[in-house]
């Protein structure tokens, strides 16, 4: 199947223009940007004369791009930010489930959609970041963690639940730090339903930082004895129990 891709030196480069013109960074800017950097990749195994569909993703981004704007328009004093992209993470989920596996594994994919359909979501969100010239760390796809839209999409696959949704992925009022450090970061958000049972528990029993860094660091040492990929839902509440019991 083929597919857009960008390489990171293209990705680097955006990133300055972003940086030093953030006021030109416009879908025409875009579009022209990527005539000259985009690169066709091809996926292997059968339909190798497919092209990669992305219909569902540009609708997801052109409702983000809505969105933006009103919170932009809106009067409030502060935006939770990280609550729009939980918001976002399922749509974008649902966009992407009919790309393979191996081009969902392609940083230059990613790389590719963080600038045709999310640099505007990347100047807004990350807008410290682009203030402080560090924002390619956003659209490079270097870091899962740090890389839009693939955290967004991983976010979306931890939480995910039985029936194709995932309301946890925005449970977390101003979450950034645990999404990104105790989540995407670690192997936590590879455990579905230990992933849950963490974010379940920080929505409703909230730990500031001084309490959340030290319960996390507690539950990544016990992966070295146990695997907790196959821990059930009742399994998962009962060992932060047991951790959030031991730091009293």
């Amino acid at each position: 199947m083929k597919y857009p891709a960008l390489s990171l030196s293209s990705s680097m480069n955006f990133a300055s223009e972003m940086t030093e013109l953030p006021e030109a960074i416009n879908e025409d800017f875009v579009m022209d940007f990527l005539s000259r950097h985009e690169r066709e990749a091809s996926s292997p195994g059968s339909g190798a004369e497919q092209v990669l569909d992305l219909g569902e993703i540009e609708i997801v981004a052109d409702d983000l791009k809505v969105q933006i704007e009103a919170q932009l328009k809106s009067k409030k004093k502060s935006v939770d930010k990280d609550e729009l992209e939980g918001q976002f993470c399922a749509k974008v989920h649902n966009a992407l489930k009919h790309v393979p596996v191996e081009i969902l594994d392609d940083p230059s994919f990613w790389r590719y959609l963080s600038v045709r359909y999310f640099s505007n979501f990347v100047m807004w969100r990350e807008s410290s970041a682009l203030g402080e010239g560090n924002v390619a760390t956003y659209v490079s796809s270097k870091s899962s963690a740090e890389s839009i839209p693939v955290r967004m999409y991983l976010r979306a696959q931890a939480m995910l639940d039985e029936n194709g949704n995932c309301p946890l992925a925005e449970a977390v009022p101003e979450g950034t730090d645990f999404w990104r450090s105790h989540i995407i970061r670690v192997r936590t958000g590879r455990a579905k339903n230990l992933a849950q049972a963490f974010a379940k528990l920080q929505s409703t029993e909230r730990m500031i930082t001084e309490e959340l860094r030290p319960f996390a660091r507690r539950l990544n040492r016990f992966w070295a004895n146990v695997n907790m990929l196959d821990y059930d839902k009742k399994a998962s509440d009962d060992i932060l129990k047991e951790i959030k019991k031991s730091l009293k």
